[in-house]
């Protein structure tokens, strides 16, 4: 664990570096663009396109931004995202949110890095456990808002995310190096590191690029009742090597091997009150007792590590005709993680007076295959087609395991003997093992024709087929509860669907782009996992699909002498089938069922502008009014007719604002503001459901100074100016204490980084 030491050295770099970057009258005024720089993308597929010419809804976070506020975690960047909001239970278990589509069940939000699928799936819960991947050496990420299911797969229901790293260059040799050291209120230091070269191997015809990195952060939970502090520190490793090979005129091969690890001592949770009386009661009665807590402290019973590794290949062919583009790609995501929560609650709750762990090793492999051709016509009438093919294994094992008074399992996991029957060192209390096979298959083509020079009509349309086997055994069965037999429980599920895409814009100007798009979103069913007793009637086997219709309404537009650009959309989601969490008489765990209907209704605008040389703005928001439109179903009522979506602001904000300005020694300072707010929700459809937690509202700013030359370039920050203590997301249950997750408390650090 790292340790806490004096803070002073990095608060006298922040105070010294503000101070370089005072005013200076400089010898010479140093050029500076007067306008607003073009940002390209690639989210039709059809080459790279001018951000601002593009008919669809998509946000760009350049690789220069991404560096220059030091974002290292998609969290870091997603407050300047209109319309996306996330749930938060600590590093590698998050959950991304687009235009208020947000229920239980498989993910809604697509997620590629480069043409790789890496779209997280949690057993019943497939929108979390997204991949954190550490953004370095990026070119880009893409935020494509509103259904791409024609173009986009895994779960693009609601959007996609892509993270679309930096090519190898064969034109130059090229290198950056950067450190960067942080200290935590409340907790202690911390230090990142990365690099990365690029290499020409032949000029002009292929190069090497490799970036390394790593992360030790310190933790800021302590453990009360284990007598732990910064329980939750965070180490991550990891490096990405790609090959780029440019074989013929126009055809170029390039292949990517990334590696990740990650390990974090303990939960993030925190426990700001005291327990839930009926929790309480329940320690007392069996001896344990409730302790006072702080406000970042809690009084969990285990240590609760998360230890997990990435692997990713990827290859990708792409032929340039001179008529179209071929690319063919083929990629292998593997993901290992170790996970551990405190589940003497759930025992508790069973009436069982014992302290102890869940550990749940998950193992997850995805093969995705894509094929696709771009045409590049003279004429009005151009299309994109293709077919896609994955592969997903997936196995998932439960073992509850006792442990002593340090949070340690008493013993290994061994089925043939039982805590309760056997007494320590036997330490076995439950276990279980799911296995699922996911295939999917997809055709698609989307259709352009430029009816005009100034309007244009797309069509778009995808089939896609999917068949998943889960096979489920009880390894270990409750004593008390009926046994499994260890028999396996087989369960087969097949889906296939056709879903549209239509799309008018018009190019009203030069500078004023408008359009409308109707969108359809489907994602596929799943089973679940406490189905895995056949005697468990009351819980469905698997849940089926949930489909959403989206209307939009977006313009892009430039003014000021494109000094200033403002895009928005207005939008309509019309979403039916939701597949929502249940609980049944029969089992005390929830499920997934299908039930009700929603409507999601709101606007989103983006400004960007640079009013005079070196003042750079941008502001983001957006308004979502997302509620049910109809009763579930359901004997215990989980949601009704009116009720808003759980998680789900009303109102996001996010601002920046920054200032350069030359200095003497071609030397340049700039200094820099973020703000991030978001509106206060709920976590259940039922506000008045004793389990619901109110989330506040919570406004979240940053501060950075720094200097720089054409070489290198050193930034002191404060990142959580104020100390807010913003709760992003909570756990409340009848088996599991009321804790919070809440945002990292002010950080203030100092990064330098050099190109060579």
């Amino acid at each position: 664990m790292i340790r806490k030491s004096v803070n002073t050295s990095l608060a006298g770099a922040f105070l010294v570096t503000t101070a370089i970057c005072a005013p200076q009258v400089a010898a010479a005024q140093q050029e500076a663009a007067p306008f607003l720089e073009e940002i390209v993308v690639t989210a039709t597929k059809r080459g790279a396109q001018a951000l601002q010419n593009v008919p669809v809804t998509v946000q760009a976070l350049t690789g220069d931004l991404i560096s220059r506020v030091g974002a290292v975690e998609f969290t870091d960047v997603a407050g300047k995202i209109p319309g996306l909001a996330f749930q938060d239970q600590g590093p590698g278990d998050r959950k991304y949110v687009i235009r208020g589509v947000n229920s239980r069940g498989t993910a809604t939000t697509g997620v590629y890095f480069g043409e790789a699928v890496i779209t997280g799936r949690n057993k019943q819960d497939g929108g979390g456990r997204q991949a954190d991947i550490e953004l370095h050496d990026l070119q880009r990420i893409e935020v494509l808002k509103g259904p791409q299911g024609t173009l986009f797969g895994a779960s693009s229901m609601s959007g996609t995310l892509r993270f679309i790293p930096n090519d190898p260059d064969p034109s130059a040799f090229a290198a950056r190096a950067e450190v960067e050291a942080m200290t935590v209120r409340h907790g202690g230091e911390g230090f990142r590191a990365n690099a990365m070269v690029n290499a020409p191997v032949a000029e002009d015809k292929a190069a090497i690029r490799a970036v390394a990195w790593i992360t030790r952060e310190d933790g800021w939970v302590d453990n009360v009742r284990l007598g732990l502090d910064d329980i939750n520190d965070n180490e991550v490793t990891g490096g990405r090597l790609m090959t780029k090979f440019e074989l013929t005129e126009g055809f170029s091969v390039t292949a990517m091997a990334l590696y990740q690890k990650r390990e974090v001592d303990g939960s993030s949770r925190i426990n700001i009150d005291r327990l839930q009386p009926g929790f309480e009661a329940n320690l007392n009665t069996f001896g344990f007792g409730a302790l006072p807590v702080g406000e970042l402290e809690n009084q969990e019973f285990t240590i609760n590590n998360w230890d997990e590794e990435m692997q990713l290949y990827s290859l990708v062919a792409e032929w340039d005709t001179g008529w179209g583009t071929f690319l063919a790609t083929t990629n292998y995501f593997d993901r290992e993680i170790e996970y551990r929560f405190d589940s003497t609650p759930i025992l508790l709750f069973f009436g069982a007076p014992a302290a102890a762990v869940t550990f749940e090793p998950q193992s997850r492999d995805v093969w995705s295959n894509e094929i696709r051709f771009s045409s590049d016509f003279d004429g009005p009438l151009n299309f994109v087609v293709g077919g896609f093919l994955s592969r997903e294994d997936k196995d998932f094992e439960v073992q509850v395991l006792a442990t002593g008074a340090d949070g340690l399992p008493l013993g290994p996991f061994d089925t043939s003997k039982d805590f309760f029957l056997d007494g320590p060192p036997n330490a076995a209390i439950f276990g279980r093992q799911k296995l699922d096979d996911l295939n999917q298959e997809a055709l698609f083509g989307e259709v352009t024709f430029e009816a005009t020079e100034r309007l244009t009509f797309v069509a778009g349309i995808r089939y896609f087929t999917s068949d998943l086997t889960s096979d489920a055994i009880q390894t270990k069965p409750f004593v008390g509860f009926p046994p499994n037999n260890n028999t396996a429980f087989s369960v087969n599920q097949d889906d296939s669907k056709t879903t549209f895409k239509f799309n008018a814009s018009y190019q009203a100007t030069e500078d004023v782009l408008v359009y409308a798009t109707a969108a359809q979103g489907f994602r596929v069913g799943g089973t679940n996992d406490n189905a895995i007793n056949p005697g468990n009637v009351d819980v469905p086997v698997g849940f089926g699909p949930d489909e959403l219709w989206s209307y939009e309404l977006g313009w892009k537009t430039r003014l000021a002498d494109n000094r200033i650009t403002f895009n928005g959309a207005i939008y309509a989601i019309r979403w039916k089938d939701i597949q929502v969490g249940d609980f049944s008489p029969s089992s005390p765990f929830p499920f997934v069922q299908n039930a009700g209907k929603a409507s999601i209704d709101g606007i989103e605008v983006e400004i960007q502008a640079r009013p005079t040389d070196g003042l750079d703005i941008f502001f983001g928001g957006s308004y979502q009014d997302a509620r049910l439109t109809e009763d579930f179903p359901s004997g215990e009522v989980l949601g009704l007719d009116g009720d808003k979506i759980p998680n789900v602001p009303k109102w996001q904000f996010g601002g920046s604002v920054q200032y350069s300005w030359p200095l003497a020694n071609a030397l340049e300072a700039s200094v820099r503001g973020d703000i991030t707010y978001r509106d206060d929700v709920n976590t259940l459809f039922r506000t008045n459901d004793p389990f619901n937690v109110h989330l506040d509202s919570y406004t979240l700013v940053d501060v950075q100074a720094s200097v720089q030359s054409d070489r290198w370039r050193l930034t002191a920050y404060v990142k959580n100016l104020t100390d807010k203590l913003a709760q992003v997301d909570a756990i409340n249950t009848s088996q599991d204490p009321l804790s919070y997750l809440t945002v990292r408390p002010r950080t203030i650090g100092l990064r330098a980084s050099v190109n060579f």
